[in-house]
């Protein structure tokens, strides 16, 4: 058996592994760098087989109980591995966050007037109230809009049997306990307000075709369990958007990993998704980059599941099909959650006319498998999350019984469970670096004065090192290693293979839908116009899959270009003596807009040709004949003589009945309509590449004006130390006074390291 010891710290996402005491070797499996706990723990079982050479493990384990749980779950996946753990529990972000709060407080009243500075305050205010997004977005008449509403607990957002989204609503948490509401044009300008915005305001807002879209501030009770004010965003379906803008938005906002979690509304009792099947493709992509954390990241809510006949049907029925249908759309491990979102708002807003939830209650009576906070199997959610909801329903009253038991306050778990385990950390070590870094700044400036003060070989060992770092400077020498720091890191070449990547794959993906046309060269018009229709939309979808994904590609290439060249200028500071920290610097992605769309129209009239499509047809028609008589019976003078007589009969025919259709060439119509979107891939590829170099220029020349800027400030920070080492003579008081206020700060840094250094 191995002894394994597992240090994660999501704070500063620095993972330690120890095998028998020992570090790995520098180019182990196991040295993870700055990747997330979720992304590497998949493999961790395999990789210490691997490392070791041994299938029996005990693990240690240091860092939070969300982390440790999402271990345990990992290796417990592992076959043919024995494993036992240790675990060693640090404090909750909740209580790190409590912590660092009251740190602050210190700080604003402690004896250093420099940690209370206007900005340092307001940098701390601005982390505090950071926004997180929860994207809501469905399949067709899902109840995404009664799913927001029970979240906010009001009826305010538009609900029918069809689709109701056509702008995009943000819901923004606020402290205020009504509801007020902004609704903005196309072009970001405000064109209604309404203090007390109500169901009927939204109703007609959201038919207005003049907005665009609509912020509504208030109160989301589920925040306080998510630790951070959240912002709903209620996205119009792939197909269902009046400004294109907003299919490109939606489309961002699936790649943006880092800073939103997507809410999938889907319809239990119809859980076809062809509609939507470039949507899910894309949805699919996305989850597949990121491991754990993607996963995590989209929460499949299954609405209406109270629906079901308890008699005739069973509600897991449909989980299966829901988890085989996302399963077919290459969707691997979702967490499903199903939920009547319907129940639960009547629950929770208490209505005149109950429509679901004394049905549902009753149905909860008589049939467990419809308390849809049960299926753990399907939404994954841990056991502590597990016990916690069990706790709720103790002593539950009945209305809060039916909140659970519908499935709300699960999501409302795995919203705040994604929350504190990705988005709060990295809030909490934004809180931190607010007064952190000014706070070490200052805390070494004391030492060295400490350092120095008695000791007068020192004082000129650091008098002499102040010299040589200003001579540099002043030199220029300093300037031209940034110079040649800066220039000799690249973005363009960054970025190209990743466009080049996706460019390649996309035109793949073309020739194959010109390929499905390929036998379709007689199609009837009625059916070539749905063909169309459809291919527009696919169109539309490829031109705005690639602004957003070619946008994607440039912003992180900017942000790693702007981090690795200040990693080493942080270096390059140490090497003289002296720390610097990274700033944060504004990203301007490409903002690519889709190409015009060809004329379908046009495009359909020049491939339409008329054709007789009559046939032979077999009908049993009603005749009639003139038949020859001879008179023998009648008058005597008439005998011998011949007359005709009118006969009718049954007699089969075969007759031509014509039927003009009108047929078209989709073979054409597709290949014309696709080629040129071929082209305009490689001329977005192009552009893409050339606005890479150009901001490449202007991203080194702008960091160039900034670390010079820093050396300045060294340089001043330097004269100010200098100044101070020759003032050999201080009072007694003066002396205690900088004793004392070197140790507060030793003790404030040690309170903050205990907490997000481990």
């Amino acid at each position: 058996m191995k002894n394994i010891k597992i240090t994660y710290n999501p704070y500063l996402i620095k993972t330690s592994v120890l095998i028998e005491g020992k570090t790995p070797k520098p180019n182990s499996r196991l040295n993870f760098g700055k990747i997330r706990l979720q992304e590497w723990a998949n493999n961790i079982a395999d990789i210490l087989v691997e490392e070791s050479r041994d299938k029996n493990f005990q693990i240690e384990f240091v860092g939070l109980e969300t982390d440790f749980e999402d271990l345990q779950a990992a290796i417990s996946e592992a076959k043919d591995v024995s494993v036992s753990f240790i675990f060693k529990k640090k404090p909750s972000v909740e209580e790190v966050e409590h912590e660092v709060n009251r740190i602050f407080i210190d700080i604003q009243n402690g004896p250093i007037e420099k940690l209370r500075d206007y900005s340092i305050v307001e940098a701390f205010k601005k982390s505090k109230n950071q926004l997180f997004e929860v994207n809501v977005v469905a399949t067709m008449s899902s109840g995404k809009s009664t799913l927001i509403n029970a979240l906010i607990d009001k009826k305010l957002m538009p609900v029918a049997n069809m689709a109701t989204t056509a702008t995009i609503v943000r819901i923004i948490d606020t402290e205020q306990d009504n509801f007020s509401a902004k609704a903005y044009d196309k072009n970001g300008k405000v064109i209604r307000e309404d203090s007390n915005i109500i169901y009927k305001t939204m109703k007609e807002w959201n038919s207005d075709e003049s907005i665009s879209s609509i912020d509504i501030y208030g109160r989301i009770p589920c925040v306080k369990s998510a630790g951070m004010k959240l912002v709903l965003v209620d996205t119009p379906g792939p197909n269902n958007s009046r400004d294109p803008h907003h299919q490109q938005m939606t489309y961002r906002m699936l790649e943006n990993s880092d800073k939103s979690l997507v809410l999938f509304v889907m319809n239990g009792t119809q859980l076809n998704v062809n509609d939507e099947k470039n949507f899910m493709d894309y949805v699919c992509d996305c989850m597949a980059k990121g491991g754990k954390q993607s996963r995590e990241r989209y929460i499949f809510a299954i609405n209406k599941m109270d629906s079901f006949n308890p008699e005739d049907e069973s509600p897991e029925d449909a989980l299966k099909q829901a988890k085989n249908v996302l399963e077919d759309n290459r969707i691997l491990y979702p967490n499903i959650f199903p939920v009547s979102a319907q129940a639960a708002l009547e629950a929770r807003t208490q209505p005149l006319i109950h429509n679901v939830k004394d049905s549902y209650a009753n149905v909860l009576r008589n049939f467990k498998e419809f308390a849809f906070d049960d299926y753990y199997e399907y939404n994954h959610l841990p056991i502590s999350v597990q016990k916690r909801m069990e706790s709720l329903l103790v002593n539950a009253d009945e209305d809060l019984n039916i909140e659970i038991h519908s499935g709300i306050v699960s999501i409302e778990q795995a919203i705040s469970l994604y929350v504190n385990k990705y988005a709060r950390t990295q809030k909490v070590r934004d809180l931190v670096d607010t007064f952190n870094n000014r706070l070490n700044e200052l805390k070494a400036i004391a030492s060295l004065k400490a350092d120095i003060r008695d000791n007068v070989k020192k004082r000129e060992e650091l008098d002499e090192a102040i010299k040589v770092i200003q001579d540099k400077i002043e030199s220029g020498r300093s300037a031209k290693t940034l110079s040649k720091l800066i220039e000799n890191k690249q973005l363009a070449k960054n970025v190209e293979d990743d466009i080049k990547e996706f460019v390649v794959a996309t035109k793949d993906k073309i020739e194959k839908i010109i390929w499905s046309y390929s036998k379709s060269q007689k199609v009837k018009k009625s059916d070539a116009i749905k063909q169309v229709t459809a291919l527009q939309k696919e169109c539309e979808n490829i031109l705005n899959k690639m602004d957003s994904r070619i946008s994607t590609i440039l912003e992180r290439g900017y942000r790693n270009l702007y981090e690795d060249i200040i990693a080493q200028y942080v270096s390059y500071m140490e090497n003289l003596g002296m720390t610097v920290s990274d700033s944060k610097l504004t990203l301007q992605p490409l903002d690519f807009v889709a190409e015009d769309i060809a004329d379908l129209d046009k495009l359909l009239r020049n491939q339409t040709q008329t054709f007789d499509e009559g046939h032979n047809v077999t009908r049993t028609k009603r005749v009639s004949c003139k038949e020859k008589k001879t008179n023998w019976f009648w008058e005597p003078w008439n005998w011998g003589t011949e007359r005709y007589e009118t006969k009718w009969y049954n007699k089969t025919v075969t007759e031509w009945e014509a039927n003009w259709v009108e047929y078209v060439n989709m073979k054409t119509v597709a290949y014309e309509y696709l080629k040129p979107l071929q082209q305009q891939l490689v001329n977005a590829q192009e552009a893409a590449e050339e606005h890479a170099e150009k901001e490449s220029v202007r991203i080194k020349e702008q960091l160039k004006d900034f670390l010079v800027k820093i050396d300045h400030s060294l340089q001043n920070k330097l004269k100010e130390l200098k100044q101070s080492i020759g003032l050999s003579h201080q009072t007694t008081v003066e002396i205690a006074k900088q004793e004392s206020d070197l140790k507060w700060m030793e003790e404030i840094i040690q309170r903050v390291n205990g907490l997000i250094n481990f």
